[in-house]
């Protein structure tokens, strides 16, 4: 933005204002988003000049205090082009008349781009307004179009909607030919119901408990799916919801029409596995199309897996499964609320907010030095101590902070009923002076003090990269970890000897404790280990809120919450507040605008956006990647029932990210197939003994099919492929890797603890556990064959290994 402090500047303004006006005269479209204003002292409407001075280059402020009073002439100049090209309604206010030229607007645009048209949710004939409001946020349409915000005075742009534009979106509809392309999927009905019948009847009136039932109702073309549907749609119970799923209904039954089928086919035929994959494809067209919008995608997806999820719980139906499919991303970041990062944003916003928390520990640890240049701004005169204001700059105001207030930081609310003469009330008056002078820093008093490094308690979006880097190394849940105390953090658990922190976790049976050391140091943006990563954060947390903390009573809410943070000037002076309540996009929005050039992607270029709930699906993403078992995974999460954690996995998309470990995985076994190219050429020997190795739970077998004399000889051999999987370890064909000493050594401890602790040897398998124990310490013991650092290296990850003794199908 320019300054305005000169002559030459002033005319300079009154230049670019004409330059726009020729312009507007080329392009009378620009003219449609000029503001009026009421605020002048006329009859009608004028030009708002902050608006048009934004327009033009200046700031708002700059362009209120002059473009009125050197540029009038231009301002009415455009009113009375405005007038002529039917932009100045008579009778109406300004507000309304802006609602009225946006509306025009997108009218005069419309008809230049029919793909506009398109994209104009329809009802019937009749205009979707509150979905036509957010299906066009660059216009920035008001909600006074809908009936539940019309009020007196928008009532003038309200029927010009209803009574003017809608119909005329009607007509430029039916000029391009797409009236019948977007009226039929509102009246038409591919399929007859039953008569005298309704969606919502047959979906009240529906009572089946088995697939029988349900194939018994199926007697017309696709009525598999109409069923289907209405047996879904008993979830909910508005009558918008049970609509949806008819709608829904219908959106399926065309998808399954372009599949070629004619309704003829079998129940399980239409209900495939991949049905709702191959349905959200369908949709994708639709809304590159602009025929539909993501959400609205979304929504019909979420409904064909509910409905599925209701036929697969019918009796006879256990066998029937389907592959969920994700929705659709919209604009915003609510939707990618459960979407993990890549490893490369991690990396990135790792990196950030490490940069950032450097920043306020620093600025919160470094000792402030007064200044020694500068002088007052304070005269004496025969009147008094004066203000010369060409001395007010930020050097002298340091200085007199630094030397007059004994660089003691005050908030201006406090100097009520102080001296007229004191040295707080001068500082204020040569502050205000500075703020006249330099206008455009518009600069507060706390900003001030920051920009001098004074000393004072963290604000809100200070505490913020502490918070989201401490959610993003532990994957807590972004709510459990705000609850969080300042004695949270166990260094060393009274039962596990591991570091834990103790949270609170709501819709959950309440404490909840999670070990922090369960990951593999492959985790790239950990930066030592994830427990003296957490120990530093909250370290520093607690130093930085600590005579905040102090400052209040025993009895206060937020005394040991560890997120705390200080009002920021001017709302709510001296308030202690927990980080957030009603959520931290405010302070997002600062953090990100800081490092906006180092948020960014390096592979795709894009802008990151930090959510702190996405950080918990990265984890779990991180230990997919790291191999790491569900039930760890349920552990991390603090998950009481594994089902809740198969569901959570289930919710995430996690597919890109298994198709790349099943590829990495069929690459492997391609490259270690063996295809031999002589094949006649082997000998007879080779073919019996093969070179297939075949896993067993105690090893390998080189020939499964051809097990000793001992076996063969035994009653439960009936000469196919071996199964006496207790002998392996005394066979001659058993093969034993490095790859299978965690699993033995884990097979041994629970061998010794069942014959130590149980009455095993007191059982008919008494004599084989002994045996595989004679034989385990042979192969792990003193005399194995394999070297000292491979028993050390599986001795260690055997811990991590259950291996039950199986007797009769119990665990001893």
């Amino acid at each position: 933005m320019m300054e305005l402090k000169s002559r030459k500047n002033k005319d300079l303004c009154r230049r670019l204002v004409q330059e726009w006006i020729g312009e507007a005269s080329k392009d009378p479209g620009i003219l449609y988003q000029v503001k009026l204003t009421d605020r002048g002292n006329t009859e009608v409407p004028i030009v708002s000049s902050g608006d048009l001075g934004v327009k033009i280059g200046l700031s708002r402020r700059q362009a209120v205090r002059v473009l009125p009073s050197m540029c009038r002439g231009e301002l009415d100049q455009i009113l009375e082009m405005m007038r002529s090209e039917g932009l100045v309604t008579p009778g109406a206010t300004a507000q309304n008349m802006n609602h009225i030229n946006k509306l025009k607007l997108f009218l005069l645009r419309a008809k230049k781009n029919p793909a506009l048209l398109k994209r104009i949710p329809m009802h019937g004939r009749k205009i979707q307004v509150t979905r036509f409001i957010h299906e066009f946020p660059e216009y920035e349409f008001p909600t006074i179009f809908t009936k539940s915000a019309f009020n007196r005075s928008s009532r003038v742009s309200y029927e010009y909607f209803h009574s003017v534009f809608a119909p005329e979106v009607v007509n430029e509809l039916k000029k391009a030919g797409l009236c019948d392309e977007i009226f039929t999927a509102s009246n038409r009905k591919p399929r007859s119901e039953p008569a005298n019948n309704t969606f919502k009847e047959t979906r009240d009136g529906i009572d089946i408990s088995s697939v029988s039932e349900f194939e018994t109702l199926c007697k017309k073309p696709f009525d598999s799916v109409y069923f289907l549907f209405a047996l879904g749609a008993r979830g909910v119970s508005s009558l918008s919801a049970i609509e949806q799923y008819r709608t829904t209904a219908q959106f399926v039954e065309s998808f399954l029409r372009s599949q070629g089928m004619d309704g003829s086919e079998t129940v399980r035929e239409v209900l495939s596995d991949y049905l709702a994959v191959k349905f959200r494809a369908y949709l994708e067209d639709l809304i590159a199309a602009k025929d539909i919008s993501p959400t609205y995608g979304s929504t019909q997806v979420s409904n064909l897996l509910r409905s599925l999820q209701r036929f697969s719980e019918l009796v006879g139906a256990e066998h029937f499964d389907f592959i969920k499919a994700s929705g659709f991303k919209v604009m915003g970041r609510t939707t990618e609320k459960y979407q993990p990062y890549s490893r490369t944003e991690r990396e990135v916003i790792a990196g950030v907010l490490e940069k950032d928390m450097r920043r306020v520990w620093e600025q919160y640890s470094s000792v402030y030095e007064p200044t020694q240049s500068g002088q007052t701004f304070v005269v004496e005169t025969k009147s008094g101590l004066q203000i010369d204001g060409s001395l007010c700059t930020k050097e002298n105001l340091r200085w007199f902070f630094d030397h007059k207030l004994g660089s003691k930081p005050f908030r201006l609310s406090e100097l009520i009923g102080s001296e007229a003469q004191s040295n707080e009330k001068l500082f204020r008056s040569g502050f205000e002076q500075y703020r006249w002078r330099y206008s455009d820093e518009q600069m507060t008093l706390s900003q001030l003090y920051d920009c001098w490094g004074v000393p004072r308690n963290p604000y809100r979006e200070d505490i913020f990269a502490f918070y989201m880097r401490l959610v993003q190394v532990t994957g807590m849940n972004p709510m459990s970890a705000l609850d969080l105390e300042v004695d949270s953090f166990e260094p060393k658990h009274p039962a596990t000897l591991k570091p834990c922190l103790r949270y609170w976790k709501e819709r959950s049976s309440g404490a909840k404790e999670m070990h922090l050391d369960i990951f593999r140091s492959e985790i790239t943006w950990l930066s030592a280990s994830q427990a003296s990563k957490i120990s530093e954060i909250i370290e520093r947390v607690k130093a930085l809120t600590k005579n905040l903390r102090d400052s209040l009573p025993e009895d206060h809410e937020n005394k040991n919450l560890l997120f705390i943070a200080e009002a920021k000037p001017p709302q709510a002076l001296g308030t202690v507040l927990r980080f957030y309540s009603s959520g931290y996009d405010k302070y997002r929005n600062i953090f990100e605008t800081r490092y906006i050039n180092e948020l960014t992607d390096s592979d795709t270029g894009e802008m990151v956006s930090i959510v702190a709930t996405r950080f918990r699906a990265s984890m779990v993403s991180e230990m997919i990647e790291a191999g790491v078992s569900v039930r760890e995974i349920q552990l991390m999460m603090g998950h009481s029932s594994i089902k809740t954690t198969l569901s959570y996995l289930d919710r995430m998309d996690f597919n890109k990210q298994s198709r790349q470990m099943i590829l990495e995985k069929l690459e492997i076994i391609y490259n270690n197939a063996w295809v031999p190219q002589e094949k006649d050429k082997l000998p007879e020997k080779e073919k019996d003994h093969g070179e297939v190795i075949f896993k067993t739970p105690l090893g390998g077998c080189a020939n499964i099919f051809n097990p000793p004399d001992f076996i063969k000889s035994s009653a439960s051999y009936d000469g196919g492929a071996c199964s006496n999987f207790n002998k392996c370890l005394s066979c001659e064909n058993v093969i034993i890797t490095t790859s299978h000493l965690p699993d033995l050594f884990a097979l041994l401890r629970d061998y010794r603890v069942a014959w130590k602790n149980g009455s095993v040897a007191a059982t008919p398998y008494g004599s084989v556990i002994r045996e595989n124990i004679e034989i385990l310490e042979l192969i792990l013991g003193d005399e194995s064959e394999f070297q000292k650092s491979e028993l050390e290296k599986a001795e260690r990850l055997s811990r991590y290994i259950d291996s039950a003794v199986m007797i009769d199908g119990a665990a001893v």
